[in-house]
């Protein structure tokens, strides 16, 4: 797949409705690439852990997992994902309730080509802005960054690479500046260390896998969180919820 376009994944439990869309993605000849399709929300997470996608379009009502469920469980442990909701007329007020989830559009029933192509236009600006404030290769436009924007900068950069082996210096290097002139900077604007906010989110990937995906075993989770060393992931999982992953699971099927 070519580096410019972004992954996409359609979710829609109709077949046909499914295909309609996946061809007027690509009939809308924009930087968009239909990787996967799910007919369900719980197929989809598992497609979404596997290949990262920017963007992912779902239908409101699913078996097994709904819509709304994907779009909270994404926001939650995938907030840099864009979402596109697909709903019916009398469905539109259920996935209204979606943009606290962080939403970017929705399409009616049938999907027509221009409202599509008006929404993935929008997404595409958004995803080639975050692409530009990350860019290594364009250190001296971060120079010229508000502390805020910085520090926002750090944060996406860290959402898109937790479960990647990522140091500060290793953003230290992407962005142009000292780690201890970044570290400073994101405690300033965001009131904890970018390390602190690293390990939530691996912790709490970690935790979605070992609730969700029972067949994997602790090393799996921990390297699919960030952690390729299961001791020390146990340990730091340890520290940040007072249960060991093994535990974890066990202690969440009693309650």
């Amino acid at each position: 797949m070519p580096a410019n376009l972004y992954k996409t994944i359609v979710v829609e439990d109709e077949f046909l409705l499914c295909e309609n869309v996946v061809e007027k993605i690509h009939a809308a000849n924009m930087n968009f690439q239909v990787i996967a399709t799910a007919e369900d929300g719980e197929t989809a997470l598992q497609l979404i852990e596997k290949h990262l996608p920017q963007l992912v379009i779902t239908d409101i009502k699913m078996p097994i997992m709904d819509g709304l469920e994907l779009c909270k469980e994404l926001y939650s442990f995938y907030p840099s994902i864009q979402l596109l909701i697909i709903s019916g007329y009398n469905e539109f007020n259920l996935a209204q309730r979606a943009i606290e989830y962080g939403v970017k559009g929705f399409l009616l029933k049938p999907v027509s080509l221009e409202k599509l192509a008006s929404a993935l236009s929008k997404i595409q600006i958004s995803l080639d802005s975050q692409k530009e404030k990350v860019a290594s290769s364009v250190p001296e436009n971060l120079k010229n960054m508000t502390k805020e924007q910085i520090a926002n900068c750090m944060e996406q950069f860290l959402k898109e690479n937790f479960t990647q082996q990522i140091t500060l210096g290793d953003i230290s290097k992407k962005l142009g500046f000292s780690p201890d002139y970044l570290s400073h900077i994101y405690k300033k604007q965001k009131n904890c260390s970018p390390i602190k906010y690293l390990t939530a989110l691996r912790i709490n990937h970690a935790k979605h896998l070992l609730l969700n995906h029972r067949e994997l075993d602790i090393e799996s989770v921990g390297q699919m969180s960030g952690y390729p060393d299961p001791v020390y992931f146990s340990k730091v999982f340890k520290k940040q919820t007072g249960l060991y992953p093994s535990q974890f699971s066990k202690d969440k099927d009693i309650e």
